[in-house]
C-alpha cells in the first residue's frame, strides 16, 4: 500500500501513468489511492518527482499503517 502527502503533489500524474493495476487516479484536485487494486510494485514511489508518496509492502488498508504514517 502506498499513502501520498496531498501537500506536496505537483498533479504531475506521472504514478498513475505508471500504474499497471489502475490503482492511482486524479479524483478532483488531488490523486486518490485505491488500495484493493494496488500490488506493492513501487513503480509510483520511483517516478514520483515531489517524493510525496511512500511504500509500505504487505499493507492493505489504513487501519495497518504504522503510527505516525501520512494518510493524506
Amino acid at each position: 500500500m502506498i499513502t501520498i502527502k496531498h501537500d506536496g503533489c505537483i498533479l504531475c500524474v506521472g504514478c498513475s501513468s505508471v500504474c499497471p493495476t489502475n490503482a492511482i487516479e486524479v479524483v478532483g484536485t488531488r490523486m486518490e489511492h485505491f488500495a484493493d487494486k494496488c500490488i506493492d510494485c513501487g513503480l509510483c514511489v520511483r517516478v514520483c518527482p515531489a517524493n510525496v508518496i511512500e511504500m509500505y509492502k504487505g499493507v492493505k488498508n489504513h487501519k495497518e499503517l504504522p503510527a505516525g504514517a501520512e494518510v493524506g
